[in-house]
């Protein structure tokens, strides 16, 4: 809170920065202690509604008297107006990072150009070290964070030292075995774990042989390619994969799950399998086209995102009764996907002409990337050994892929423009 109101208008500015704010309803208000210095990092204040008065009070200071008695001052108060909205103050500061030097008026014209267009010129005469940090504290209201020891089921481990403090959740693999490319020997059977969760978890056994069935196939699969093929929801999947496959974390193979007692490093066939990482470049179109996975704009901190202090509930509905007649291991009625959800459920493994990817980053297998050209370049690209960088083929054959796809992406874009300005 502030307590004083006109030292408040002093720090803002005037009473004109703070109407400005104030036009907008949803707004934070930011107030800076330094309005002059343009690396100064504002507080924000919240918005709250109230039902308070604004007091004028006037004191005057009276001549003195021959009666001791009075007062020597004279108090008048005045209404001035209803409060309807206040914001308050109380978040966090966080750091302020200041240019260093004898003058700090003399060093903003070295670190900082206005509105101006500069010619590159500075980038050749010498300049003071001025690094602002990218980012400042993810929360921006004080935390209770009890320092302990880290636990033994942790994912750091019980040999975590004492002044490390490692990530407080477990990993979430689902008792999923996790390799490196380093590894001495691929596993070749579950963990017994797993196949108890088979069991406790009521996966159906024709879901389970029906992804048998495709590594069986196929030595080598990402899990989206799974989900589309076979329809298994990701919930049941998950639980599938960790009982026929173990998944690489590192390496050619990286992000892609491996039947068990297939080592890909040794055979050649695998080189088809190996994992592309795609990111869909921002050009002609492509950012009003492509969607990311995950909006920064709007993410909530965890302690927004979730009020603690009310009770969870649980909703119980007439919906969850209605498969209770089911036999347990029996597969659920689906409905059929439409065409269109068919071919979106495609292009998320796929790379075919004349589409665009659903995302803006991309994991593919080289054997399913549908291009002509990139099959001409996997073919001319076969290496003798396998690399841990680029696996069986030659150094340099994923940038070739990835011009590729950005190549045939740009074409699908123009296509489309054409057809909107037709």
């Amino acid at each position: 809170m502030v307590d004083n109101p006109a030292n408040m208008l002093d720090t803002l500015g005037g009473l004109e920065t703070v109407a400005q704010v104030l036009e907008e309803p949803n707004r934070r208000l930011e107030l800076r202690f330094r309005p002059e210095d343009v690396f100064c990092k504002p507080t924000c204040g919240e918005k709250y509604s109230g039902s308070s008065f604004l007091v004028k009070v006037k004191r005057k200071k009276l001549k003195p008297g021959r009666d001791i008695s009075k007062p020597a001052t004279k108090h008048t108060v005045e209404v001035a107006g209803a409060v309807t909205d206040c914001y308050r103050f109380s978040n966090l500061c966080d750091f302020q990072y200041l240019p260093m030097s004898e003058s700090q008026t003399d060093i903003y014209p070295k670190v900082y150009s206005g509105s101006t267009l500069v010619t590159s010129s500075w980038l050749d005469s010498p300049a003071p070290l001025f690094t602002p940090p990218a980012t400042f504290s993810r929360m921006d209201l004080p935390q209770d964070y009890q320092f302990r020891r880290e636990t033994a089921a942790s994912s750091s481990g019980p040999d975590t030292p004492h002044n490390i403090i490692g990530r407080t959740r477990q990993r979430r693999s689902h008792h999923a075995i996790f390799v490196t490319y380093d590894v001495e020997k691929v596993p070749d059977k579950p963990r017994e774990v797993a196949l108890n969760q088979i069991k406790l978890k009521f996966i159906d056994q024709e879901r389970l042989a029906l992804v048998r069935d495709h590594f069986a196939e196929r030595p080598v699969w990402s899990k989206n390619a799974l989900h589309a093929i076979t329809a298994i929801p990701p919930d049941r999947l998950k639980l599938i994969l960790p009982v026929v496959s173990f998944y690489f974390t590192t390496g050619p193979w990286r992000n892609q799950w491996i039947r068990f007692g297939y080592d890909p490093r040794v055979e050649a066939g695998a080189a088809i399998h190996q994992t592309l990482d795609y990111r869909v470049r921002l050009q002609g179109g492509a950012r009003n086209k492509v969607a990311a996975k995950r909006s920064y704009a709007n993410y909530l901190l965890p302690y927004k995102a979730m009020n603690w202090s009310k009770p969870r509930t649980s909703l119980i509905s007439k919906e969850s009764f209605s498969g209770a007649g089911v036999q347990v291991g029996q597969m659920e009625e689906q409905e059929e996907p439409s065409e269109e959800e068919r071919e979106r459920m495609l292009d998320v493994y796929l790379f075919r002409e004349g589409k665009v990817p659903p995302y803006r980053q991309m994991f593919y297998q080289y054997g399913d990337i549908q291009l002509a050209a990139a099959q001409e370049i996997l073919a001319e690209s076969r290496g003798e050994v396998c690399m841990e960088k680029s696996g069986w083929f030659v150094s340099g054959t994923e940038d070739r892929l990835r011009e590729v796809l950005t190549q045939s992406i740009n074409r699908q874009l123009a296509r489309e423009r054409e057809q909107v300005v037709s």
